[in-house]
């Protein structure tokens, strides 16, 4: 009797503790709820010009969503963005962060991102990698001084040294209705 009332309390104990991480995992969500941005994914591709071939170059480009201040860890509210590259082709792909852009419907450019991984990318053929960009918001004023409901993300890559600038649009939609499937546009070089 005694060894059936201590599991039962070890059990009760076990799931009191697992209600309450689940609990505190919820109030402390590091993106704002309500706010989604389509497509989900961008793709993006590169097309070698006059031919059918496969594209040698594919990225997928998606926003995250609009990340809250933590005081606490000195991280400052931001626009987060992921993009995957994929080199499905024979040759050469760089990229550098520096060349990333992003701007808003009323064409107000943000601040350079905080980049993970830092520096230069290079994908040799067949070789994938996924990059997170931080667009910095104002510290105040968000949503109401910024204008996200049309985003521009730009940036170039390098393809066996040849400069390809590549574009995702993107569109906040309330309460996470999505948007209409988001292809290109394709870049030839």
């Amino acid at each position: 009797m005694t060894r059936k009332l201590i599991i039962g309390n070890r059990l009760s104990i076990a799931c009191i503790i697992g209600l309450l991480f689940a609990a505190s995992g919820c109030a402390s969500q590091p993106y704002e709820s309500g706010v989604s941005f389509y497509p989900k994914p961008a793709v993006v591709r590169v097309i070698h010009g006059g031919t059918d071939e496969e594209s040698p170059l594919t990225v997928l480009a998606s926003i995250e969503g609009v990340r809250r201040a933590d005081l606490d860890h000195n991280v400052a509210p931001a626009l987060v963005v992921k993009l995957k590259f994929e080199n499905n082709g024979p040759s050469h792909v760089t990229f550098d962060p520096i060349s990333f852009e992003l701007e808003n419907g009323s064409l107000h450019p943000f601040p350079p991102p905080q980049v993970q991984p830092p520096g230069m990318i290079d994908l040799a053929p067949g070789q994938r990698q996924e990059v997170t960009a931080s667009f910095l918001l104002p510290p105040a004023g968000y949503p109401e001084a910024m204008n996200l409901t049309n985003l521009r993300l730009r940036w170039e890559v390098r393809i066996d040294n040849y400069p390809v600038p590549q574009t995702a649009l993107f569109e906040e939609r309330a309460g996470g209705s999505p948007a209409p499937e988001y292809v290109g546009p394709d870049v030839a070089y």
